[in-house]
Protein backbone atom coordinates (compact mmCIF):
# COMPACT_ATOMS: atom_id res chain seq x y z
CA UNK A 1 0.00 0.00 0.00
CA UNK A 2 1.35 3.41 -0.91
CA UNK A 3 1.23 6.20 1.67
CA UNK A 4 1.67 9.76 0.48
CA UNK A 5 4.39 11.08 2.76
CA UNK A 6 4.22 14.62 4.07
CA UNK A 7 4.88 16.36 7.35
CA UNK A 8 2.07 17.04 9.81
CA UNK A 9 0.89 20.64 10.13
CA UNK A 10 3.03 22.96 12.19
CA UNK A 11 0.26 23.30 14.73
CA UNK A 12 -2.34 20.81 15.86
CA UNK A 13 -2.17 17.17 16.87
CA UNK A 14 0.91 15.03 16.51
CA UNK A 15 -0.91 11.79 17.27
CA UNK A 16 -3.98 10.37 15.52
CA UNK A 17 -4.93 7.00 16.94
CA UNK A 18 -7.74 4.64 15.97
CA UNK A 19 -10.13 2.59 18.06
CA UNK A 20 -11.96 -0.49 16.81
CA UNK A 21 -13.72 -3.01 19.09
CA UNK A 22 -12.08 -5.99 17.36
CA UNK A 23 -9.27 -6.09 14.83
CA UNK A 24 -9.71 -9.08 12.54
CA UNK A 25 -7.44 -10.22 9.73
CA UNK A 26 -9.19 -10.09 6.35
CA UNK A 27 -12.18 -8.15 7.70
CA UNK A 28 -13.09 -5.11 5.56
CA UNK A 29 -13.14 -2.70 8.51
CA UNK A 30 -9.90 -4.14 9.86
CA UNK A 31 -8.27 -3.71 6.46
CA UNK A 32 -9.39 -0.07 6.39
CA UNK A 33 -8.04 0.56 9.88
CA UNK A 34 -4.63 -0.83 8.95
CA UNK A 35 -4.61 1.17 5.70
CA UNK A 36 -5.46 4.42 7.50
CA UNK A 37 -2.68 3.75 9.97
CA UNK A 38 -0.16 3.41 7.14
CA UNK A 39 -1.36 6.68 5.62
CA UNK A 40 -1.28 8.57 8.93
CA UNK A 41 2.20 7.33 9.77
CA UNK A 42 3.32 8.20 6.25
CA UNK A 43 2.12 11.76 6.83
CA UNK A 44 4.23 11.99 9.96
CA UNK A 45 1.68 11.36 12.70
CA UNK A 46 2.08 8.93 15.56
CA UNK A 47 -0.71 6.41 15.04
CA UNK A 48 -1.60 3.27 16.95
CA UNK A 49 -4.58 0.91 16.71
CA UNK A 50 -6.43 0.35 19.98
CA UNK A 51 -8.78 -2.63 20.28
CA UNK A 52 -10.46 -4.70 22.95
CA UNK A 53 -10.12 -7.98 21.04
CA UNK A 54 -8.12 -9.17 18.04
CA UNK A 55 -7.22 -12.19 15.97
CA UNK A 56 -3.94 -13.89 16.75
CA UNK A 57 -2.65 -12.78 13.35
CA UNK A 58 -3.13 -9.14 14.44
CA UNK A 59 -1.57 -9.33 17.89
CA UNK A 60 1.52 -7.35 16.89
CA UNK A 61 -0.57 -4.53 15.39
CA UNK A 62 -2.77 -3.79 18.42
CA UNK A 63 -2.53 -1.86 21.67
CA UNK A 64 -5.08 -2.91 24.33
CA UNK A 65 -7.83 -0.32 24.52
CA UNK A 66 -7.48 -0.02 28.29
CA UNK A 67 -4.12 1.70 27.68
CA UNK A 68 -5.58 4.54 25.60
CA UNK A 69 -6.53 6.89 28.43
CA UNK A 70 -2.91 6.94 29.63
CA UNK A 71 -1.55 7.59 26.12
CA UNK A 72 -3.97 10.39 25.19
CA UNK A 73 -3.71 14.10 25.92
CA UNK A 74 -5.95 17.07 25.00
CA UNK A 75 -4.31 17.40 21.56
CA UNK A 76 -4.63 13.73 20.61
CA UNK A 77 -7.22 12.77 18.01
CA UNK A 78 -9.05 9.45 18.38
CA UNK A 79 -10.71 8.02 15.26
CA UNK A 80 -13.56 5.80 16.47
CA UNK A 81 -14.73 3.11 14.03
CA UNK A 82 -18.34 2.13 14.68
CA UNK A 83 -20.34 -0.76 13.23
CA UNK A 84 -21.37 -2.97 16.16
CA UNK A 85 -21.92 -2.65 19.89
CA UNK A 86 -18.59 -2.07 21.60
CA UNK A 87 -19.49 -1.14 25.20
CA UNK A 88 -16.57 1.29 24.97
CA UNK A 89 -18.54 4.54 24.89
CA UNK A 90 -17.77 5.45 28.54
CA UNK A 91 -14.04 4.97 27.91
CA UNK A 92 -14.24 7.08 24.74
CA UNK A 93 -16.12 9.88 26.46
CA UNK A 94 -13.84 10.00 29.50
CA UNK A 95 -10.57 9.89 27.56
CA UNK A 96 -8.90 13.26 26.87
CA UNK A 97 -8.52 14.60 23.36
CA UNK A 98 -10.60 15.13 20.24
CA UNK A 99 -12.87 12.47 18.75
CA UNK A 100 -13.72 11.73 15.13
CA UNK A 101 -16.18 9.04 14.04
CA UNK A 102 -15.90 6.72 11.05
CA UNK A 103 -19.30 5.09 10.57
CA UNK A 104 -19.41 1.77 8.76
CA UNK A 105 -23.16 1.27 9.29
CA UNK A 106 -25.12 -0.77 11.80
CA UNK A 107 -27.20 -3.61 10.40
CA UNK A 108 -30.86 -3.35 11.49
CA UNK A 109 -31.60 -5.81 14.27
CA UNK A 110 -34.67 -7.09 12.43
CA UNK A 111 -32.44 -8.81 9.87
CA UNK A 112 -31.10 -11.15 12.57
CA UNK A 113 -34.41 -11.90 14.27
CA UNK A 114 -35.40 -15.53 14.35
CA UNK A 115 -31.81 -16.72 13.96
CA UNK A 116 -29.30 -14.79 16.07
CA UNK A 117 -30.78 -13.20 19.17
CA UNK A 118 -27.43 -11.96 20.52
CA UNK A 119 -26.49 -10.39 17.19
CA UNK A 120 -29.87 -8.63 17.05
CA UNK A 121 -29.35 -7.27 20.58
CA UNK A 122 -25.84 -6.16 19.61
CA UNK A 123 -27.21 -4.23 16.65
CA UNK A 124 -29.77 -2.48 18.87
CA UNK A 125 -27.02 -1.63 21.33
CA UNK A 126 -24.80 -0.31 18.55
CA UNK A 127 -27.49 2.11 17.37
CA UNK A 128 -27.94 3.31 20.96
CA UNK A 129 -24.18 3.89 21.14
CA UNK A 130 -24.27 5.84 17.89
CA UNK A 131 -26.63 8.34 19.53
CA UNK A 132 -24.61 8.39 22.76
CA UNK A 133 -21.42 9.29 20.88
CA UNK A 134 -22.96 12.22 19.01
CA UNK A 135 -22.31 15.03 21.55
CA UNK A 136 -18.66 14.00 21.93
CA UNK A 137 -17.66 13.79 18.25
CA UNK A 138 -16.48 16.91 16.41
CA UNK A 139 -16.59 15.41 12.89
CA UNK A 140 -18.00 12.25 11.36
CA UNK A 141 -17.06 10.32 8.25
CA UNK A 142 -19.13 7.64 6.54
CA UNK A 143 -18.22 5.00 3.95
CA UNK A 144 -21.15 5.99 1.75
CA UNK A 145 -23.80 8.67 1.36
CA UNK A 146 -26.31 6.07 2.56
CA UNK A 147 -24.43 5.83 5.87
CA UNK A 148 -23.87 9.59 6.01
CA UNK A 149 -27.61 10.24 5.68
CA UNK A 150 -28.18 8.37 8.92
CA UNK A 151 -25.53 10.46 10.68
CA UNK A 152 -27.23 13.66 9.49
CA UNK A 153 -30.58 12.29 10.65
CA UNK A 154 -29.00 11.60 14.04
CA UNK A 155 -27.86 15.22 14.32
CA UNK A 156 -24.11 14.68 13.88
CA UNK A 157 -21.99 17.72 13.04
CA UNK A 158 -19.56 18.03 10.14
CA UNK A 159 -20.62 14.90 8.26
CA UNK A 160 -18.85 13.91 5.06
CA UNK A 161 -18.26 10.80 2.95
CA UNK A 162 -14.81 9.26 3.22
CA UNK A 163 -13.91 6.91 0.36
CA UNK A 164 -13.40 3.35 1.55
CA UNK A 165 -9.65 2.71 1.14
CA UNK A 166 -8.98 -0.63 -0.51
CA UNK A 167 -5.59 -2.25 -0.94
CA UNK A 168 -6.15 -3.55 -4.45
CA UNK A 169 -2.83 -5.39 -4.46
CA UNK A 170 -4.20 -7.68 -1.72
CA UNK A 171 -6.44 -9.23 -4.40
CA UNK A 172 -3.50 -10.25 -6.57
CA UNK A 173 -2.66 -13.51 -4.78
CA UNK A 174 -2.01 -16.41 -7.15
CA UNK A 175 -4.96 -18.85 -7.33
CA UNK A 176 -4.74 -22.09 -5.39
CA UNK A 177 -4.03 -24.60 -8.18
CA UNK A 178 -5.94 -27.52 -6.64
CA UNK A 179 -9.16 -25.56 -6.05
CA UNK A 180 -8.88 -23.81 -9.41
CA UNK A 181 -8.57 -27.16 -11.18
CA UNK A 182 -11.53 -28.55 -9.22
CA UNK A 183 -13.78 -25.62 -10.19
CA UNK A 184 -12.63 -25.53 -13.83
CA UNK A 185 -14.69 -28.50 -14.96
CA UNK A 186 -16.97 -26.72 -17.42
CA UNK A 187 -19.66 -25.74 -14.92
CA UNK A 188 -20.88 -22.15 -14.75
CA UNK A 189 -19.81 -21.07 -11.26
CA UNK A 190 -22.02 -18.58 -9.40
CA UNK A 191 -20.01 -17.04 -6.54
CA UNK A 192 -20.89 -15.35 -3.26
CA UNK A 193 -18.23 -14.19 -0.79
CA UNK A 194 -18.98 -13.14 2.77
CA UNK A 195 -20.04 -14.30 6.19
CA UNK A 196 -23.07 -16.54 6.05
CA UNK A 197 -25.30 -14.47 8.33
CA UNK A 198 -29.03 -13.72 7.97
CA UNK A 199 -28.56 -10.13 6.76
CA UNK A 200 -26.55 -11.36 3.77
CA UNK A 201 -29.54 -13.48 2.67
CA UNK A 202 -27.45 -16.43 1.55
CA UNK A 203 -30.73 -18.34 1.50
CA UNK A 204 -31.94 -16.04 -1.29
CA UNK A 205 -28.66 -16.61 -3.15
CA UNK A 206 -29.47 -20.33 -2.99
CA UNK A 207 -33.02 -19.78 -4.24
CA UNK A 208 -31.81 -17.70 -7.17
CA UNK A 209 -29.20 -20.31 -8.04
CA UNK A 210 -31.78 -23.10 -7.92
CA UNK A 211 -33.98 -21.20 -10.38
CA UNK A 212 -30.97 -20.51 -12.62
CA UNK A 213 -29.91 -24.16 -12.64
CA UNK A 214 -33.40 -25.44 -13.42
CA UNK A 215 -34.44 -22.79 -15.94
CA UNK A 216 -31.23 -21.89 -17.75
CA UNK A 217 -28.02 -23.74 -16.93
CA UNK A 218 -28.14 -27.33 -15.64
CA UNK A 219 -24.32 -27.47 -15.64
CA UNK A 220 -23.82 -24.90 -12.93
CA UNK A 221 -22.41 -24.70 -9.42
CA UNK A 222 -22.94 -22.34 -6.48
CA UNK A 223 -19.77 -21.49 -4.54
CA UNK A 224 -20.21 -19.80 -1.14
CA UNK A 225 -16.92 -18.67 0.37
CA UNK A 226 -16.89 -17.23 3.88
CA UNK A 227 -17.42 -18.03 7.52
CA UNK A 228 -20.36 -20.34 8.21
CA UNK A 229 -21.34 -21.46 11.70
CA UNK A 230 -22.67 -24.85 10.68
CA UNK A 231 -24.16 -25.60 14.10
CA UNK A 232 -25.78 -22.19 14.49
CA UNK A 233 -29.44 -21.54 13.72
CA UNK A 234 -28.80 -19.88 10.37
CA UNK A 235 -26.13 -22.36 9.32
CA UNK A 236 -28.47 -25.25 10.10
CA UNK A 237 -31.23 -23.47 8.18
CA UNK A 238 -29.04 -23.10 5.10
CA UNK A 239 -28.08 -26.76 5.09
CA UNK A 240 -31.71 -27.76 5.53
CA UNK A 241 -32.74 -25.38 2.73
CA UNK A 242 -30.13 -26.95 0.47
CA UNK A 243 -31.90 -30.29 0.84
CA UNK A 244 -35.35 -28.78 0.36
CA UNK A 245 -34.41 -26.86 -2.79
CA UNK A 246 -32.74 -29.89 -4.30
CA UNK A 247 -30.21 -27.95 -6.36
CA UNK A 248 -27.06 -29.80 -7.30
CA UNK A 249 -23.49 -28.59 -6.83
CA UNK A 250 -23.95 -26.21 -3.89
CA UNK A 251 -20.56 -25.78 -2.19
CA UNK A 252 -20.04 -24.17 1.23
CA UNK A 253 -16.29 -23.60 1.40
CA UNK A 254 -16.21 -21.82 4.76
CA UNK A 255 -13.25 -19.57 5.49
CA UNK A 256 -10.76 -19.59 2.63
CA UNK A 257 -7.15 -18.47 2.17
CA UNK A 258 -6.19 -15.62 -0.14
CA UNK A 259 -5.08 -18.17 -2.74
CA UNK A 260 -8.34 -20.11 -2.48
CA UNK A 261 -10.34 -16.90 -2.81
CA UNK A 262 -8.40 -16.04 -5.95
CA UNK A 263 -9.27 -19.45 -7.33
CA UNK A 264 -12.96 -18.82 -6.63
CA UNK A 265 -12.91 -15.52 -8.53
CA UNK A 266 -10.74 -16.89 -11.34
CA UNK A 267 -13.35 -19.55 -12.11
CA UNK A 268 -16.51 -17.52 -11.40
CA UNK A 269 -19.04 -16.83 -14.15
CA UNK A 270 -21.00 -14.28 -12.11
CA UNK A 271 -20.78 -12.78 -8.64
CA UNK A 272 -24.21 -12.76 -6.95
CA UNK A 273 -25.28 -10.74 -3.90
CA UNK A 274 -28.77 -10.72 -2.38
CA UNK A 275 -27.74 -8.94 0.83
CA UNK A 276 -30.43 -6.84 2.51
CA UNK A 277 -28.15 -4.27 4.10
CA UNK A 278 -24.70 -3.09 3.04
CA UNK A 279 -23.13 0.13 4.24
CA UNK A 280 -20.65 -0.16 1.38
CA UNK A 281 -19.90 -3.62 -0.07
CA UNK A 282 -16.20 -4.36 -0.68
CA UNK A 283 -16.77 -7.82 -2.25
CA UNK A 284 -18.76 -6.16 -5.05
CA UNK A 285 -15.74 -4.04 -5.97
CA UNK A 286 -13.39 -6.98 -5.51
CA UNK A 287 -15.40 -8.92 -8.10
CA UNK A 288 -15.18 -5.95 -10.47
CA UNK A 289 -11.42 -5.74 -9.95
CA UNK A 290 -11.06 -9.43 -10.76
CA UNK A 291 -13.12 -9.14 -13.95
CA UNK A 292 -16.22 -10.99 -12.75
CA UNK A 293 -19.61 -9.48 -13.70
CA UNK A 294 -21.79 -8.61 -10.70
CA UNK A 295 -25.51 -9.08 -10.13
CA UNK A 296 -26.68 -7.52 -6.86
CA UNK A 297 -29.95 -6.77 -5.11
CA UNK A 298 -30.16 -2.98 -4.76
CA UNK A 299 -30.48 -2.69 -0.99
CA UNK A 300 -29.03 0.10 1.16
CA UNK A 301 -25.66 1.32 -0.22
CA UNK A 302 -25.33 -1.37 -2.90
CA UNK A 303 -26.42 0.87 -5.83
CA UNK A 304 -24.04 3.57 -4.61
CA UNK A 305 -21.17 1.08 -4.37
CA UNK A 306 -21.92 -0.29 -7.83
CA UNK A 307 -21.85 3.23 -9.27
CA UNK A 308 -23.93 2.36 -12.32
CA UNK A 309 -21.83 -0.71 -13.18
CA UNK A 310 -22.82 -4.36 -13.02
CA UNK A 311 -26.49 -5.28 -12.89
CA UNK A 312 -28.49 -3.96 -9.93
CA UNK A 313 -31.90 -5.54 -9.48
CA UNK A 314 -34.78 -4.07 -7.50
CA UNK A 315 -36.49 -7.46 -7.41
CA UNK A 316 -35.73 -10.32 -5.06
CA UNK A 317 -37.85 -12.77 -7.03
CA UNK A 318 -35.59 -15.81 -7.69
CA UNK A 319 -36.76 -16.39 -11.26
CA UNK A 320 -36.31 -12.72 -12.23
CA UNK A 321 -32.80 -12.54 -10.76
CA UNK A 322 -31.91 -15.91 -12.32
CA UNK A 323 -32.74 -14.42 -15.71
CA UNK A 324 -30.08 -11.76 -15.14
CA UNK A 325 -27.51 -14.48 -14.47
CA UNK A 326 -28.48 -16.13 -17.73
CA UNK A 327 -28.27 -12.85 -19.66
CA UNK A 328 -24.63 -12.49 -18.61
CA UNK A 329 -23.74 -15.68 -20.47
CA UNK A 330 -24.01 -13.73 -23.71
CA UNK A 331 -20.50 -12.74 -24.80
CA UNK A 332 -21.08 -9.18 -26.04
CA UNK A 333 -23.19 -8.06 -23.09
CA UNK A 334 -20.86 -9.75 -20.64
CA UNK A 335 -17.90 -7.82 -22.03
CA UNK A 336 -19.86 -4.55 -21.87
CA UNK A 337 -20.65 -5.16 -18.21
CA UNK A 338 -17.04 -6.01 -17.37
CA UNK A 339 -15.80 -2.89 -19.20
CA UNK A 340 -18.26 -0.67 -17.27
CA UNK A 341 -17.09 -2.25 -14.02
CA UNK A 342 -13.46 -1.43 -14.82
CA UNK A 343 -14.46 2.18 -15.46
CA UNK A 344 -16.27 2.26 -12.13
CA UNK A 345 -13.00 1.41 -10.34
CA UNK A 346 -10.97 4.19 -11.98
CA UNK A 347 -11.78 6.90 -9.37
CA UNK A 348 -11.08 4.41 -6.56
CA UNK A 349 -7.40 3.94 -7.36
CA UNK A 350 -4.94 3.71 -4.47
CA UNK A 351 -3.49 7.14 -5.19
CA UNK A 352 -6.82 8.92 -5.72
CA UNK A 353 -8.36 7.58 -2.53
CA UNK A 354 -5.23 8.30 -0.47
CA UNK A 355 -5.36 11.92 -1.61
CA UNK A 356 -9.05 12.24 -0.71
CA UNK A 357 -8.44 10.72 2.71
CA UNK A 358 -5.51 13.10 3.30
CA UNK A 359 -7.62 16.13 2.37
CA UNK A 360 -10.50 14.97 4.58
CA UNK A 361 -8.28 14.47 7.62
CA UNK A 362 -6.38 17.72 7.08
CA UNK A 363 -9.71 19.51 6.88
CA UNK A 364 -10.71 18.12 10.26
CA UNK A 365 -7.36 18.78 11.89
CA UNK A 366 -7.08 22.33 10.59
CA UNK A 367 -10.62 23.23 11.59
CA UNK A 368 -11.87 23.35 8.00
CA UNK A 369 -14.10 20.28 8.14
CA UNK A 370 -17.26 19.89 6.12
CA UNK A 371 -19.84 22.42 7.36
CA UNK A 372 -22.48 21.25 9.78
CA UNK A 373 -26.00 20.95 8.43
CA UNK A 374 -28.44 23.63 9.45
CA UNK A 375 -30.19 22.84 12.74
CA UNK A 376 -33.31 20.81 12.18
CA UNK A 377 -36.37 22.80 13.30
CA UNK A 378 -38.49 20.94 15.80
CA UNK A 379 -41.83 19.83 14.39
CA UNK A 380 -44.98 20.10 16.44
CA UNK A 381 -45.83 16.51 15.39
CA UNK A 382 -43.94 13.86 13.45
CA UNK A 383 -46.32 12.07 11.10
CA UNK A 384 -44.45 8.86 10.27
CA UNK A 385 -45.95 7.56 7.04
CA UNK A 386 -43.38 5.45 5.14
CA UNK A 387 -45.62 5.04 2.09
CA UNK A 388 -46.66 8.70 1.74
CA UNK A 389 -44.84 9.19 -1.57
CA UNK A 390 -44.46 5.64 -2.87
CA UNK A 391 -48.09 4.71 -2.14
CA UNK A 392 -49.96 8.03 -2.12
CA UNK A 393 -53.45 6.54 -2.34
CA UNK A 394 -53.07 4.18 0.62
CA UNK A 395 -55.38 5.02 3.57
CA UNK A 396 -52.38 5.89 5.77
CA UNK A 397 -51.06 8.34 3.18
CA UNK A 398 -54.43 10.01 2.74
CA UNK A 399 -54.82 10.36 6.50
CA UNK A 400 -51.28 11.77 6.84
CA UNK A 401 -52.10 14.35 4.17
CA UNK A 402 -55.19 15.50 6.05
CA UNK A 403 -53.40 15.64 9.40
CA UNK A 404 -50.45 17.59 7.96
CA UNK A 405 -52.78 20.20 6.50
CA UNK A 406 -54.64 20.51 9.80
CA UNK A 407 -51.83 20.54 12.41
CA UNK A 408 -49.62 23.67 12.24
CA UNK A 409 -45.91 22.78 12.22
CA UNK A 410 -46.44 19.09 11.53
CA UNK A 411 -44.09 17.24 9.18
CA UNK A 412 -44.41 13.95 7.32
CA UNK A 413 -41.51 11.46 7.41
CA UNK A 414 -41.58 9.08 4.43
CA UNK A 415 -39.50 6.78 2.25
CA UNK A 416 -37.79 8.09 -0.85
CA UNK A 417 -39.32 6.78 -4.07
CA UNK A 418 -37.47 4.18 -6.12
CA UNK A 419 -34.54 5.55 -8.06
CA UNK A 420 -33.76 8.43 -5.70
CA UNK A 421 -30.42 8.17 -3.94
CA UNK A 422 -29.51 9.14 -0.36
CA UNK A 423 -28.69 12.73 0.55
CA UNK A 424 -26.70 14.75 3.07
CA UNK A 425 -29.20 17.60 2.91
CA UNK A 426 -32.25 16.31 4.70
CA UNK A 427 -35.10 18.77 4.82
CA UNK A 428 -38.69 19.45 3.97
CA UNK A 429 -39.91 19.04 0.39
CA UNK A 430 -43.25 20.47 -0.61
CA UNK A 431 -45.50 17.66 -1.82
CA UNK A 432 -48.92 19.06 -2.74
CA UNK A 433 -48.67 21.62 0.06
CA UNK A 434 -47.41 19.11 2.64
CA UNK A 435 -43.87 19.36 4.14
CA UNK A 436 -42.34 15.91 3.61
CA UNK A 437 -38.94 14.71 4.78
CA UNK A 438 -37.74 11.82 2.62
CA UNK A 439 -35.35 9.12 3.83
CA UNK A 440 -33.63 6.32 1.94
CA UNK A 441 -35.23 2.91 2.53
CA UNK A 442 -33.00 -0.01 3.49
CA UNK A 443 -34.42 -1.97 0.56
CA UNK A 444 -36.27 -1.02 -2.63
CA UNK A 445 -39.99 -0.51 -1.83
CA UNK A 446 -42.03 -3.20 -3.53
CA UNK A 447 -45.44 -2.74 -5.05
CA UNK A 448 -48.54 -3.01 -2.88
CA UNK A 449 -49.56 -5.10 -1.05
CA UNK A 450 -45.94 -6.05 -0.25
CA UNK A 451 -44.92 -4.65 3.17
CA UNK A 452 -42.84 -1.49 3.03
CA UNK A 453 -39.20 -1.80 4.11
CA UNK A 454 -37.59 -0.11 7.07
CA UNK A 455 -35.28 2.90 6.81
CA UNK A 456 -32.39 3.30 9.23
CA UNK A 457 -32.13 7.06 8.73
CA UNK A 458 -35.88 7.64 9.12
CA UNK A 459 -35.96 5.54 12.29
CA UNK A 460 -32.99 7.46 13.68
CA UNK A 461 -34.66 10.80 12.91
CA UNK A 462 -37.76 9.75 14.86
CA UNK A 463 -35.69 8.62 17.83
CA UNK A 464 -33.80 11.92 18.15
CA UNK A 465 -36.87 14.10 17.68
CA UNK A 466 -38.71 15.30 20.79
CA UNK A 467 -42.05 15.84 19.08
CA UNK A 468 -45.14 13.68 19.54
CA UNK A 469 -45.18 10.85 17.00
CA UNK A 470 -48.08 9.50 14.96
CA UNK A 471 -47.25 6.17 13.33
CA UNK A 472 -49.46 5.86 10.27
CA UNK A 473 -49.34 2.08 10.05
CA UNK A 474 -48.26 0.90 13.49
CA UNK A 475 -47.30 -2.53 12.16
CA UNK A 476 -44.83 -1.20 9.56
CA UNK A 477 -41.13 -2.06 9.80
CA UNK A 478 -40.35 1.56 10.70
CA UNK A 479 -42.97 1.64 13.47
CA UNK A 480 -41.77 -1.69 14.83
CA UNK A 481 -38.21 -0.37 15.09
CA UNK A 482 -39.04 2.94 16.79
CA UNK A 483 -41.96 2.02 19.06
CA UNK A 484 -39.82 0.72 21.95
CA UNK A 485 -38.02 4.08 21.99
CA UNK A 486 -40.92 6.51 21.54
CA UNK A 487 -43.89 4.68 23.03
CA UNK A 488 -44.59 7.34 25.69
CA UNK A 489 -45.05 10.03 23.01
CA UNK A 490 -46.49 7.88 20.22
CA UNK A 491 -49.91 7.25 18.74
CA UNK A 492 -50.53 4.83 15.93
CA UNK A 493 -53.10 3.51 13.50
CA UNK A 494 -53.90 -0.02 12.46
CA UNK A 495 -56.54 -1.59 10.30
CA UNK A 496 -59.27 -3.51 12.16
CA UNK A 497 -58.47 -6.74 10.33
CA UNK A 498 -54.71 -6.53 10.97
CA UNK A 499 -53.19 -9.52 12.76
CA UNK A 500 -49.82 -11.05 13.44
CA UNK A 501 -46.88 -10.51 15.77
CA UNK A 502 -46.12 -6.98 14.58
CA UNK A 503 -49.60 -5.62 15.21
CA UNK A 504 -49.80 -7.34 18.59
CA UNK A 505 -46.50 -5.73 19.56
CA UNK A 506 -47.82 -2.35 18.44
CA UNK A 507 -51.03 -2.78 20.44
CA UNK A 508 -49.03 -3.62 23.56
CA UNK A 509 -46.84 -0.54 23.22
CA UNK A 510 -49.64 1.86 22.28
CA UNK A 511 -52.50 0.67 24.47
CA UNK A 512 -55.21 3.32 24.35
CA UNK A 513 -53.09 5.40 21.96
CA UNK A 514 -53.87 2.99 19.13
CA UNK A 515 -56.51 4.20 16.65
CA UNK A 516 -58.46 1.98 14.28
CA UNK A 517 -58.14 3.16 10.68
CA UNK A 518 -60.96 2.02 8.41
CA UNK A 519 -60.45 3.13 4.78
CA UNK A 520 -64.09 4.16 4.48
CA UNK A 521 -64.01 6.18 7.73
CA UNK A 522 -60.82 8.25 7.57
CA UNK A 523 -62.58 11.19 9.19
CA UNK A 524 -63.17 9.20 12.38
CA UNK A 525 -59.46 8.39 12.68
CA UNK A 526 -58.54 11.98 11.90
CA UNK A 527 -60.78 13.34 14.65
CA UNK A 528 -59.49 10.80 17.18
CA UNK A 529 -55.85 11.63 16.44
CA UNK A 530 -56.42 15.40 16.37
CA UNK A 531 -58.09 15.24 19.75
CA UNK A 532 -55.31 13.14 21.32
CA UNK A 533 -52.27 14.69 19.66
CA UNK A 534 -53.62 18.23 19.99
CA UNK A 535 -53.52 17.89 23.76
CA UNK A 536 -49.94 16.62 23.65
CA UNK A 537 -48.73 19.50 21.47
CA UNK A 538 -50.34 22.04 23.77
CA UNK A 539 -48.69 20.35 26.76
CA UNK A 540 -45.28 20.64 25.06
Amino acid sequence: MSAHRSSPPGVGPRAIHQLVPRLAWGDAVGNQVRYLQSLLRGWGYASDIYAEAWDDACKDQVVPVRDYARAADPDTVLVVHHSFQSRLVPLIIQSPGRKVLVYHNVTPARLFEGFERKAAAGCEGARDELLELRPHVESAFADSTFNAEELVAAGYRNVSVLPFPIDWSAFDAAPDPALQAELSDGCANILFVGRAVPSKKVDDVMRVFTAYQRLYQPRSRLVIAGYLHRDGAYGAYLHGLKEVLGAEQVRFLGRVSAAQLSACFATASVYLSMSRHEGFGVPLLEAMYRGVPVVAYGAAAVPETMGGAGLVTLSDDPSEVAELLAVLERGALREQVIKAQRERLAPLSQEAVAEQVREAFQGVLSGHAAPSPAPVPEATVDLVCPGFTVRPEAPESRLARELAKTIPGARVLALRPRGEGPSLTLGAEDVEGVPVWHFTPDQPPGRAPAPLPGASSLETAVRVSRAPVVLLGADSEVARAVLPHVKERAWGTFEPSASGASIEQARQHLGQRGVVLEPERLEDARHALLSAVGGATRAN
